[in-house]
C-alpha cells in the first residue's frame, strides 16, 4: 500500500512553508535594522550618561572657622595637650578652679556629677589656674573626684584672661559656635544645671 501524499496536497504544503520562512526572515531583518540604527527604538531605551558632574552630596562640608577665643593650645594637668578648637561644635561648660581654693573643692563633687549626668550632650572641662604647681593640681583632681573630666593647666592665667574670668570659681558656658558667656561664681548647682539644660537643647 502506498504512503505517498496525494499530488494535490503538495502545492498547498509548499506554499505554507514559503510563507512561514518569509515571515521569519522579515522579523529578523526588522530587528537587525533597529539595532544598527542608533536613533531607533532599541538605542533610546537606555539614557545617555550625563557629562555633568553629580552634585557633591558626599563632599565634605567646608570646615567651620575657629573663633579667636578658641584659637589656643594649652597643657593639661595630666601632661597632655589641649586644643581650644576641639570645643567648636560642642556645647561646653568650662569650670575654672585653683588647687588651693576651698570653694572649688566643695564644688568638685557637684561638677563631677554634672559631667556624668550630661555626658554626650554637654562637654565639661576644668581649667586649673592661678598656680604653677602641677603636683598640687593633680592632687586636687584626685581628691575632688573630678578625674573623669579633662583639666587644662592654665599656668600663667592666659585662659582666665582670654575668657574674661575674674576669679577661680567662675564658670564659662560655650554654645556650639564657641560663643562664651561668663557665669560669675560661686555658681549654685541648680543654676549650672539650668545652664546645661539650655546648652543641651
Amino acid at each position: 500500500m502506498s504512503t505517498r501524499a496525494p499530488a494535490r496536497t503538495l502545492p498547498a504544503l509548499a506554499l505554507a512553508a514559503a510563507l512561514l520562512l518569509a515571515a521569519c526572515g522579515g522579523a529578523a531583518t526588522a530587528e537587525d535594522a533597529a539595532s544598527a540604527d542608533p536613533t531607533g527604538p532599541m538605542a533610546s531605551e537606555e539614557p545617555m550618561a550625563s557629562e555633568e558632574p553629580m552634585a557633591s552630596e558626599d563632599a565634605e562640608a567646608a570646615p567651620q572657622e575657629v573663633p579667636e577665643v578658641l584659637a589656643f593650645t594649652a597643657p593639661t594637668v595630666d601632661g597632655g595637650t589641649f586644643e581650644g578648637a576641639s570645643l567648636l561644635g560642642e556645647p561646653t561648660l568650662l569650670w575654672f578652679w585653683a588647687p588651693w581654693c576651698t570653694v572649688c573643692a566643695r564644688e568638685a563633687p557637684e561638677i563631677a556629677a554634672l559631667a556624668e549626668e550630661y555626658e554626650g550632650r554637654v562637654r565639661v572641662v576644668g581649667v586649673a589656674g592661678l598656680s604653677s604647681d602641677g603636683d598640687a593640681m593633680s592632687d586636687f583632681v584626685a581628691r575632688g573626684g573630678v578625674d573623669g573630666i579633662e583639666h587644662v593647666a592654665d599656668l600663667d592665667g592666659t585662659l582666665y584672661t582670654r575668657f574674661g574670668v575674674a576669679s577661680q570659681y567662675d564658670s564659662v558656658v560655650l554654645d556650639a559656635s564657641g560663643e562664651p558667656r561668663v557665669l560669675t561664681g560661686p555658681v549654685p548647682v541648680d543654676r549650672l544645671r539650668a545652664e546645661l539644660d539650655a546648652l543641651a537643647g
